[in-house]
């Protein structure tokens, strides 16, 4: 059974350390075991809502880089150079054409810790959670340069085979991690994929 704290380490680090969220530790794990994100990069964050691998991603990839966060609820501007978010369903559809129009084309990093309301009923969320990483693997492969990584959220289930399965078709590595700041007992983890094939 999942225990969440909200006042546990991570959170009361996150208040400190000037992130909006714990789950930017999520990905500081991440990027430190897979270096995912480099200086410069062009990096598309899906469901970036409230904005906290916004802040994480926009330090990696510094000035020179540029950050563009997307999610379906208005979210609190960042007012850093490098950052952009715009206020967008992934589910949408035309969503290359969309990103063209704002004058980005291609990325070196996809993420999405996108996650919908839980229910409590098992198979119905896990399901949802399906389609959601689906969706990022979907939209990963139409705006990825070669080469280039993913890290994705995905709530293990009986389908989580077949999305590793899918995704090995498109990345040369494909892993299932689960970090640190990930609540314990929860079936969060993240799927994080190297080297689009393209």
């Amino acid at each position: 059974m999942m225990v969440y704290i909200p006042h546990d380490k991570f959170a009361r680090r996150a208040k400190q350390e000037g992130f909006r969220a714990r789950s930017a530790y999520k990905l500081l794990d991440l990027q430190r075991k897979f270096k995912i994100l480099k200086a410069g990069d062009r990096v598309l964050d899906l469901g970036a809502a409230p904005g906290s691998w916004l802040q994480v991603a926009a330090q990696i990839v510094g000035k020179e880089g540029r950050v563009l966060g997307l999610d379906r609820t208005a979210m609190k501007p960042l007012t850093w150079p490098n950052v952009r978010m715009v206020q967008k369903d992934i589910f949408d559809t035309g969503m290359v054409e969309f990103l063209g129009a704002q004058g980005y084309r291609e990325f070196d990093v996809v993420l999405s810790d996108v996650a919908s309301n839980t229910t409590g009923m098992k198979e119905r969320d896990q399901a949802v959670s399906h389609q959601l990483s689906l969706r990022a693997l979907e939209i990963a492969t139409q705006v990825l340069n070669k080469g280039g990584g993913m890290i994705i959220k995905v709530f293990e289930g009986p389908d989580t085979p077949a999305l590793i399965k899918e995704s090995e078709k498109h990345f040369s590595s494909v892993k299932l991690i689960k970090p640190e700041a990930s609540t314990k007992g929860s079936q969060e983890l993240y799927l994080v994929a190297r080297n689009y094939k393209s």
